[in-house]
């Protein structure tokens, strides 16, 4: 019996000890369906998280897509506004070239009158010769007389001086002073203006620019190129620079300047002595293009009126020759003004577009191809001292003046802006 009760207990213990294992084996799997589970749950996270970033940058191009198509928009409605105002100004364009046309036949008709006006002046002519040569030489007796009130104003002068070496003699060699060479002092820097204070200590290369066009008109100009030529090589060395300028301005305002004095000085004080000269030439008047004419001994040479009227003097655009209307460095002259000024600086292709329209207009020839307006735009502020080597002299002949080319592309490289400004003045002024 009790074997019965042995192999039954273990029989028992063995169902329980398989239950068991069973039930540990499930245990086992759950917990691996678990961590499976876990696993895809973090991966489905992660790749949720992947979709909204997704999303994200999707919205985000999407509302710069629809900024930039606003803008695209704006813009294009901005240029047909433009297309628009070009449609207009060529428009205006062809009216006053119609304009022009009728007024070019009605100075075709003018001409014929005056070239009967001026075959009667050639039968006046011949009689004013006469009284021509009977001016000569009253002129030539003028001339004498004048040369003989030299010899006693000569003859005067040395008496006055040795009447002054006679009164030294008397006062004990007493030191007599030096004659004053400049109106101004060296320290008077604010005297006349402080304009020209500023430029000499702000752009003294400005001032050297203007003093080289002043001595070029007497050929004693130190560095060639007139006011570009002064303003690039000038002030390189402004000591041997003033060295050969300061005497030339003393001489040519009847006192004398030594060229090491002048080399000390603007050595010790540039700015100082540089305003200083300059503002002798400006007390003289001898500027260009500052409204004075120069001073000169001789009277301007009279020229007979047409149809035997009384004689007038020469005016000084007649004898201009190749000057512009206006000088290179006045910026906001008239016509034009300031306004002139801020294109030719911030937007000078508005500039050269106008040049070339105007160019092609008056049947010279555009500097560029593609259209007078669209041409100098686009074509002329791409290389400005070649479109100016070409529209420049252009210019100058249509208003009966001379500008060479290197000239005229010199400017173009060194002062671009100031340059393009007084070629457009001109065409203003011609057109008015």
């Amino acid at each position: 019996m009790y074997a019965a009760c042995g192999a039954v207990s273990k029989a028992d213990h063995e169902k329980l000890q398989a239950d068991l294992d069973a039930a540990t084996e499930a245990q086992q799997e759950t917990k691996d369906d678990l961590k499976k589970e876990s696993k895809q749950r973090k991966e489905a996270e992660k790749q949720a998280e992947e979709k909204e970033a997704e999303v994200a940058d999707l919205s985000e191009a999407k509302d710069k897509l629809e900024g930039d198509q606003k803008k695209v928009k704006a813009d294009a409605e901005k240029k047909g506004g433009e297309l628009e105002k070009i449609k207009k100004s060529i428009a205006e364009v062809k009216a006053n070239l119609e304009a022009e046309q009728t007024a070019a036949a009605e100075a075709k008709k003018q001409l014929a009158g005056a070239e009967e006006r001026a075959e009667k002046a050639e039968s006046e002519l011949a009689t004013k010769v006469k009284e021509a040569e009977e001016l000569a030489l009253q002129a030539e007796a003028t001339k004498v007389e004048a040369e003989t009130k030299q010899q006693e104003l000569s003859a005067r002068e040395e008496a006055i001086a040795k009447v002054v070496s006679e009164s030294t003699k008397k006062t004990g060699g007493a030191k007599v002073q030096k004659p004053v060479v400049w109106a101004n002092g060296l320290c008077s820097c604010c005297k006349g203006g402080k304009g020209l204070c500023l430029k000499t200590f702000c752009c003294p290369c400005v001032i050297v620019g203007k003093l080289n066009v002043t001595l070029k008109l007497n050929g004693s100009a130190p560095c060639p190129g007139g006011c570009p030529g002064g303003c690039c090589l000038g002030c390189c060395c402004l000591p041997c620079y003033m060295c050969k300028a300061a005497p030339a301005i003393a001489k040519k305002s009847g006192t004398q300047e030594s060229k090491c004095n002048a080399c000390l000085c603007t050595t010790c004080c540039p700015c100082c002595y540089l305003s200083r000269v300059h503002r002798e030439t400006l007390k003289e008047g001898w500027m260009e293009g500052s409204g004075e004419s120069p001073k000169s001994d001789a009277p301007l040479q009279e020229t007979m009126g047409e149809g035997g009227e009384g004689a007038e003097k020469a005016t000084p655009a007649a004898t201009a020759g190749t000057k512009w209307s206006t000088g290179l460095c006045k910026c906001c002259a008239q016509p034009g003004g300031v306004k002139l000024c801020c294109k030719a600086m911030l937007c000078p292709c508005l500039v050269t577009c106008k040049l070339n329209q105007y160019l092609i207009a008056n049947e010279t020839g555009g500097t560029c191809p593609g259209g007078g307006c669209l041409g100098g735009c686009c074509c002329g502020c791409l290389c400005l001292p070649c479109f100016m080597r070409r529209a420049a002299p252009a210019v100058a002949v249509a208003a009966g003046k001379e500008e060479g080319k290197c000239r005229a592309c010199m400017c173009g490289m060194c002062c671009p802006c100031c340059y393009l400004e007084q070629v457009f003045r001109e065409t203003l002024i011609m057109t008015g």
